[in-house]
């Protein structure tokens, strides 16, 4: 239910909220949502204010699973890009 929570860490901290806060605030939001038995995306911008004043209207990307994994682009992670350049390397590396 709650699995993109942790994504929320990087954009806190990417609109200057200090890494020491950010802790706490996604496990806030969390519990709002499950004390009233709904979906994290079911909480309004409004909700998640009153837990920290740095959410905003584009917290909603946050809780899509595809784009909070997108967002992630690492050396050999799990971005489409990066799968998409581990086939092209083992398509070349097979011997035929």
């Amino acid at each position: 239910m709650h699995k993109t929570c942790v994504f929320q860490f990087p954009d806190l901290v990417r609109k200057g909220v200090p890494f020491r806060e950010t802790h706490h605030i996604p496990g806030a939001a969390v519990k709002m949502a499950e004390d009233r038995n709904v979906a994290l995306s079911d909480l309004s911008v409004a909700d998640l204010k009153s837990l920290h004043p740095s959410f905003d209207d584009d917290v909603a990307s946050v809780w899509s699973f595809e784009t909070s994994i997108e967002d992630r682009n690492t050396y050999s992670g799990s971005v489409t890009s990066q799968i998409d350049q581990l086939k092209t390397w083992l398509s070349a590396s097979k011997v035929h």
